[in-house]
């Protein structure tokens, strides 16, 4: 027994002295520029422009926003030129920048978008033309099970637009303060302190009617912050393009990839910008809101 353990010491004392630290030089990175900009009908438009990092960069989001860029979205009548601007984030204690127009948007038109940024134009188009649907009612259960384990969910029950390709997202409009949790962690933002603050939570998952053209949809979803008995949600349904679906459920499916092993990694793909940038520049057309009152 004794020779056993001489052995085994001088095994470990041997894969010790094998140890060596290894630098792994990350491959060059030429950063790109990241869009998202979605048009509703009557509402003056917003524009979010961050350059893009490597993975393992780890950099405040706000240095990473796009200050100096021209940003233009027009159709055959107007043009509409966005300036900086910003909205304090009382969740996170800091500013939130995005740059907004002056002009409504209108319903059934074509509009053009173009951002000039470091000598490079960026530009795409989108029409006007979705049909917002209506909530039919509300449900709930305290426990359904998808990848991230068991959740309660609140489910949202509409009829799809028939005769078309649509896809879905969902939102709600709420009141949090400290006493709750975002994703189980205890909120903790000294603009809060003892009151609250109205946000909108809006759904990490996209959804499209393929088969279910005319039926009723009903999707479950996890409010991301926890509630008490009797809280007041404004829940909306988003009809979107497909150039934003794709954008969203790329995202939704790159987070799948990183917390399961069992699925295969997702990259975003090349779309409207081509090689130049990542994003969309698409359609929303929300449905008139419903209220849900949270149960014990």
């Amino acid at each position: 027994m004794k020779n056993l353990v001489i052995l085994l010491d001088i095994f470990w004392l041997f894969l010790a002295g094998c140890e060596k630290n290894i630098t792994v030089p990350q491959p060059p990175y030429d950063s790109r520029v990241s869009i998202e900009c979605g048009l509703e009908v009557g509402v003056v438009p917003t524009l979010y422009l961050y350059k893009t990092i490597p993975y393992f960069t780890i950099e405040d989001v706000r240095h990473l926003f796009v200050k100096n860029a021209i940003v233009k979205i027009s159709n055959t009548t107007s043009v509409d030129s966005l300036a900086l601007d910003s909205t304090f984030n009382y969740l996170k204690c800091e500013y939130d920048y995005l740059y907004k127009g002056n002009i409504f948007i209108e319903a059934d038109k074509k509009y053009q978008l173009s951002i000039l940024y470091n000598g490079i134009t960026y530009s795409a188009s989108a029409t006007t033309n979705l049909t917002a649907v209506t909530i039919d009612s509300i449900g709930y259960t305290d426990a359904f099970k998808d990848i991230y384990g068991e959740h309660e969910g609140v489910i949202p029950y509409f009829h799809d637009v028939p005769n078309q390709t649509n896809y879905y997202r969902y939102e709600m409009i709420r009141t949090v303060d400290s006493t709750m949790k975002y994703n189980g962690v205890k909120l903790n933002s000294p603009c809060i302190g003892g009151g609250s603050v109205t946000i909108l939570e809006e759904g990490r998952s996209v959804y499209n009617d393929l088969n279910l053209n005319g039926s009723q949809i009903s999707l479950v979803i996890e409010p991301a912050f926890s509630h008490r008995t009797g809280s007041i949600g404004l829940v909306r349904i988003q009809v979107i393009d497909k150039v934003t679906y794709d954008f969203f459920d790329q995202l939704d499916r790159q987070k799948l990839g990183q917390l399961n092993p069992f699925v295969e990694p997702v990259f975003l793909s090349v779309g409207q910008f081509g090689n130049k940038a990542i994003g969309y520049f698409g359609i929303i057309a929300r449905s008139s809101t419903v209220q849900f009152i949270f149960p014990d």
